[in-house]
């Protein structure tokens, strides 16, 4: 933070992380939220380290949060969906971009993960997402049925000599420029979910979808999978959630076959959404009805 780096940590007051905090909340509520809860560990940390000697912040108040209850329609599936079109080119996304919220409504991944795929995750028939990269610091194996893998190879071409499937526009390795030695890091750049958001928020207008999103995209399909009678439990590991309480204790089942049948009968009912296979049947295969 460059109006906290250069104090020492005794010199911080209580008003001080105020005044912050609440810049930070008059454009973003919830990220003020989150600055507000690193700011008191990092104060209890010192705390207890004897640098002071009680943290300002104690007995500070979050703000409230709202949870988001977005769930994109039928026909706000079929027009984004065709806004994404690699080529409408009246919709000016960033290809990527487009193949990448694609990807986020076909997995329900969050959206940081999609963005940040690489072709060494992909393995087969799976896309393995690392413990590093997941929020749950857990290895989460998302089945490639043949919509994703269709997206997947769309996005090859443009991703030429970057380890990742959705390289970003601002990365030297995509504008062809030599990588700066200085920051090989910065060299090969995946977009970002900040990316992902303003590229909905600058073409809503023209998509005419209310507002929505990447994340809601991921509500959208666990919401589909309930509709589509998928059980709770596989529906929860399809999106990458550990199992809580006793089930996630004993119950130690990948549910490998019961994630890959809930996402091709999503994707089935995806198809039947854009008008391109007939309706599915009202029969619910015995395996995702009872996983």
């Amino acid at each position: 933070l460059p109006c906290l780096t250069s104090r020492k940590v005794s010199s911080i007051k209580r008003r001080d992380a105020v005044v912050l905090i609440d810049d930070v909340r008059e454009r973003a509520p919830i990220t003020a939220n989150r600055l507000q809860g690193v700011l008191v560990r990092m104060f209890n940390f010192a705390s207890e380290r004897g640098m002071i000697d009680f943290s300002p912040l104690a007995g500070m108040r979050r703000g409230k949060e709202s949870s988001r209850a977005r769930v994109l329609t039928d026909d706000e599936i079929k027009a984004l969906w065709n806004c994404l079109d690699l080529e409408r080119m009246d919709i000016d996304i960033y290809r990527l971009t487009k193949l990448a919220l694609k990807a986020i409504l076909l997995t329900g991944q969050r959206p940081g993960e999609v963005a940040g795929m690489t072709w060494n995750e992909i393995d087969g028939e799976w896309w393995i997402i690392p413990v590093e990269r997941s929020k749950t610091h857990e290895e989460n194996r998302v089945p490639i049925n043949p919509m994703l893998a269709e997206i997947i190879e769309q996005a090859r071409p443009y991703s030429t000599g970057s380890r990742f499937v959705f390289v970003s526009p601002r990365s030297p390795l995509y504008q062809h420029k030599k990588p700066d030695i200085a920051k090989p890091k910065e060299s090969d750049i995946p977009i970002s979910v900040g990316a992902l958001a303003n590229a909905i928020r600058r073409h809503r207008a023209e998509m005419k979808i209310d507002h929505f999103t990447p994340h809601d995209l991921r509500r959208t399909l666990r919401t589909r999978l309930a509709e589509l009678g998928v059980s709770d439990i596989v529906a929860e590991r399809v999106l990458g959630h550990k199992l809580q309480g006793v089930l996630g204790i004993y119950n130690r089942h990948g549910y490998d076959t019961e994630k890959r049948q809930a996402l091709a009968r999503w994707e089935q009912r995806l198809r039947e959404i854009l008008g391109l296979s007939e309706s599915i049947s009202n029969v619910i295969p015995f395996e995702v009805q009872n996983a």
